[in-house]
């Protein structure tokens, strides 16, 4: 199995996922992260370490739907607006690849029918208002057999990927009849400070929407000659601040993993180029960076 999904940042694991034979990442969009779950979203930085680091990405959209109430169609419509923005924007997705949507839980037939389905036509609806009704993503949905089952009949998604629940409606019998793209697999792994799951692709059916992004690290890193890479190793995070002190305002932060680009070391304090453009964006504590 060459492919997992975490809701975690594998910025600063992707040498030992690589080790494990990994060439697809599955990570998340979201409205906002919890407490509980603080590095759910995929963010640009970890996106382009993904792809410079030779795997692929795919992605789902989740923000609970694990209960029928967290489905209606103006839900559907919302999440289908920020996934789609969201993709397109903050990502760079390209077009032709997929979004999945979470379905969470084990739907009965009439939560299909009341809930599920029009959750699902609303995001097509955002997928049009956002697109100006040209959509360049694909629509997959995670769940059961029977809810993969009953969208595609309506036509409203074209990959399916199986939750690892197997009591779930339908799913025992769409994996043994080969109905999805993809199917998660238990149990669930933690590996080197890293929880995830393993997946597996249907051998009759190779796409599943995963894709790559332009690898803008490397072509930064061949326009700053004096800059050199580091990440981000602080648990918390780490501060950026305006000047090499603590008595500098802070300005902004970074997230556990990211990959930043550092054009000089002064006593302690690293002079921070976030995007690897050659413009400074602040300062913050050598201590907490590791050079990659």
């Amino acid at each position: 199995m060459n492919i997992i999904d975490t809701p975690w940042n594998t910025s600063d694991k992707l040498a030992k996922l690589s080790s494990l034979g990994i060439t697809t990442i599955i990570r998340y969009y979201n409205f906002s992260n919890s407490r509980t779950l603080p590095e759910k979203r995929l963010e640009l930085a970890e996106a382009q370490h993904i792809c410079a680091n030779g795997m692929k990405l795919a992605v789902v959209f989740q923000q609970l739907q694990n209960k029928v109430s967290c489905f209606s169609f103006q839900k559907g419509v919302a999440a289908g607006k920020r996934a789609f923005s969201y993709a397109r924007d903050d990502i760079g997705q390209p077009e032709g690849s997929a979004i999945y949507f979470a379905v969470d839980f084990d739907a009965s037939h009439e939560e299909i029918e009341a809930n599920i389905i029009p959750y699902f036509k609303g995001i097509k609806e955002g997928f049009d208002t956002v697109s100006g009704d040209e959509p360049q993503y694909k629509i997959g949905v995670y769940g059961s057999g029977l809810v993969s089952n009953s969208l595609t009949e309506k036509g409203l998604v074209e990959f399916i990927w199986l939750s690892m629940s197997r009591g779930f409606r339908g799913t025992k019998q769409a994996f043994a009849a080969g109905v999805y793209n993809l199917c998660q697999q238990a149990p669930a792994v933690s590996q080197f400070g890293l929880s995830f799951d393993y997946d597996v692709v249907n051998p009759e059916v190779s796409d599943f929407g995963s894709f790559t992004i332009e690898d803008d690290e490397s072509q930064a890193l061949g326009a700053g000659k004096n800059e050199s890479r580091y990440r981000v190793i602080a648990r918390s995070g780490l501060r950026l601040r305006e000047g090499p002190g603590t008595g500098f305002d802070i300005i902004g932060g970074m997230s556990r993993g990211q990959i930043v680009y550092v054009k000089e070391i002064k006593e302690g304090w690293a002079s921070i180029d976030l995007e690897g453009d050659g413009h400074l964006d602040g300062f913050a504590s050598a201590a907490f960076l590791e050079q990659t």
